[in-house]
């Protein structure tokens, strides 16, 4: 058995910013007529010819949202359009359908634009069974189409919408959190980490929103998610604005994707979130009881706390208990819900 995953590409478009200036151009009378329409009715004061200089994100959600539903697709792969940072600039031009993406019958922009989602909790225990905290996971809407979130978030990345996503995601969980959750309890909130690509101004708002919450910056965990590359200088500088707020650092699902056990040494996270695939079956696989010491090990040097994730099995949770892991989630101890476990959980 390999200790490792072989990592999937993680090189994905810049996010799209919170301001700037974007342009199209069509051979079409009849689609730059459409765009104009559209333009006006997103910025009623604009002016400029199939332009828009948009000062916040929900601008130019409207516009590729209203875009991808008013125009037919045989016309957008005619439309050209490129988004600088102001008029002056001049960036090569790119087929529109590469705004464009759909998960569950409606496109990304609105489903960011309009929160099309909501948000679970489910509970990380520690070893005696009381609840530690809670990591908070993206979730459709019961009473709309059902998606794949992991698919939501690789659209988004695709079609350059990540930072809305993810930090509208963020949002929802400092929210949720604070309405139902006692100060101490940890607070677990998944983060990609090409959403920040500005990492001093991408986090201020996000610890904004923890003060606006009246919640404290130190029950707050940021997880870091396996699914991209994790070898960019500016993840450190995450981590110390982070660490410089209070806010703790996870590296999610190690032994998975790009979350290696170098990657483990060199970032050295204050939590360290085993992936399942070690935890099934790990109280009779000796291979896996050797990565498994390995990497508590790899922690211990650095002071990384290990949770693993994925416990579904009375022997699994005995055995990693029984080898000093500390923190522990999956659906022995609850799956994820709406609001928080009714019960703690109890050690057998």
């Amino acid at each position: 058995m390999p200790l490792e995953n072989e990592p999937r590409s993680g090189r994905y478009p810049l996010p799209l910013k919170d301001n700037g200036y974007v342009e199209f151009a069509a051979d079409n009378a009849g689609a730059r007529a459409l765009l104009r329409d559209v333009i006006h009715e997103v910025s009623p004061s604009e002016n400029m010819p199939l332009s828009l200089h948009y000062d916040e994100e929900g601008q130019l959600l409207r516009l590729i949202s209203t875009l991808q539903r008013r125009l037919p697709p045989d016309e957008t792969r005619r439309i050209r359009f490129r988004i600088s940072d102001g008029p002056d600039m001049k960036p090569d031009w790119k087929p529109l359908p590469e705004l464009f993406g759909e998960v569950g019958g409606r496109s990304v922009a609105e489903t960011i634009l309009h929160r099309l989602f909501t948000t679970y909790m489910q509970p990380i225990v520690q070893s005696g069974g009381r609840i530690e905290g809670y990591e908070f996971l993206l979730r459709p809407l019961p009473e709309l189409a059902p998606f794949q979130p992991a698919n939501l978030f690789e659209t988004a990345r695709r079609i350059g919408h990540h930072a809305f996503l993810d930090r509208a995601a963020r949002r929802s969980a400092i929210r949720l959190g604070a309405s139902h959750l006692p100060a101490g309890t940890k607070r677990f909130i998944n983060f990609l980490p090409s959403s920040l690509h500005q990492p001093d101004e991408c986090l201020q708002g996000t610890f904004d929103c923890i003060r606006e919450s009246g919640t404290y910056a130190q029950d707050y965990v940021f997880e870091v998610m396996e699914t991209e590359r994790l070898d960019d200088p500016a993840l450190g500088r995450v981590f110390d604005i982070a660490r410089s707020q209070g806010v703790r650092l996870a590296l999610d699902d190690v032994g998975m994707g790009f979350a290696t056990l170098s990657t483990v040494d060199r970032l050295k996270p204050d939590y360290v979130k085993m992936d399942r695939r070690w935890v099934s079956g790990c109280d009779t696989d000796e291979a896996k009881k050797r990565y498994i010491g390995d990497l508590v090990n790899r922690a211990a040097k650095f002071g990384g706390t290990v949770l693993a994730e994925g416990v579904e099995r009375e022997e699994e949770w005995s055995y990693l208990r029984q080898v000093g892991i500390p923190l522990f989630q999956g659906f022995l101890f609850g799956r994820a819900s709406p609001g928080p476990a009714r019960m703690l959980a109890s050690s057998r």
